[in-house]
């Protein structure tokens, strides 16, 4: 297991937006880490973070998380990232790749479509625990497909860019980005999700 706080620093080093110290971010934070966990457990049928989850009217949080984000100074921008290796920090990857661009709002929608949060919201607000072993077999196997498509990418060479509120992300040893390419990107309509950005035979091929 992982210290649920460390993996919210994590994330908000990855994402120093995440930082700002807002109830979204707070909210968005608290998803991230509950798709984590939750990936892990379809995967390794165990949870991954050390603490648990409850249901919030946004759906599913580390109590612990909210509380030291929102009072305690959790927010702030930490000077580097927890060190977090094997499974757990491709999950956590996974996670912030797959997620990390879309808002609080988009995020809080899909947690509400999971039985998960949908089987104990009539006991919020006395924030019934989570229980990840009844997680339903489509979520499951979506989560599980999910993490073989990106279990063998490297991060590492993984770019993120932020362009007129879009979100790109590129290999940075095979794609430039150019002033002519920002130019381009800029003229472009709100994406609700990250786009991935390519060169296939010169051509700028937005995936």
């Amino acid at each position: 297991m992982i210290n649920a706080k460390e993996a919210a620093r994590w994330f908000i080093y990855r994402n120093p937006e995440l930082a700002s110290g807002y109830i979204d971010e707070n909210t968005k934070i608290n998803k991230l880490l509950y798709f984590s966990n939750l990936m892990h457990y379809c995967v390794e049928h165990k949870v991954m973070l050390d603490e648990g989850f409850v249901a919030f009217p946004n759906g599913p949080v580390v109590f612990s998380v909210y509380r030291d984000y929102r009072y305690h100074g959790l927010n702030l921008l930490p000077q580097q990232s927890p060190r977090i290796e094997g499974m757990q920090g491709q999950i956590l990857d996974i996670i912030n790749f797959v997620y990390g661009g879309m808002s609080a709002e988009r995020l809080v929608g899909e947690s509400h479509t999971h039985s998960l949060w949908r089987d104990v919201q009539h006991l919020i607000p006395e924030n019934p625990r989570i229980d990840f072993s009844r997680v339903e077999p489509k979520l499951a196997e979506y989560n599980r497909r999910l993490y073989r498509t990106y279990a063998e990418m490297d991060f590492g060479a993984l770019v993120k860019e932020k362009i007129c509120g879009n979100v790109y992300y590129y290999l940075k040893d095979s794609f430039v980005m150019t002033d002519d390419v920002v130019e381009r990107l800029s003229r472009f309509r709100r994406y609700e999700e990250p786009r991935f950005l390519e060169y296939i035979d010169g051509e700028l091929v937005i995936s």
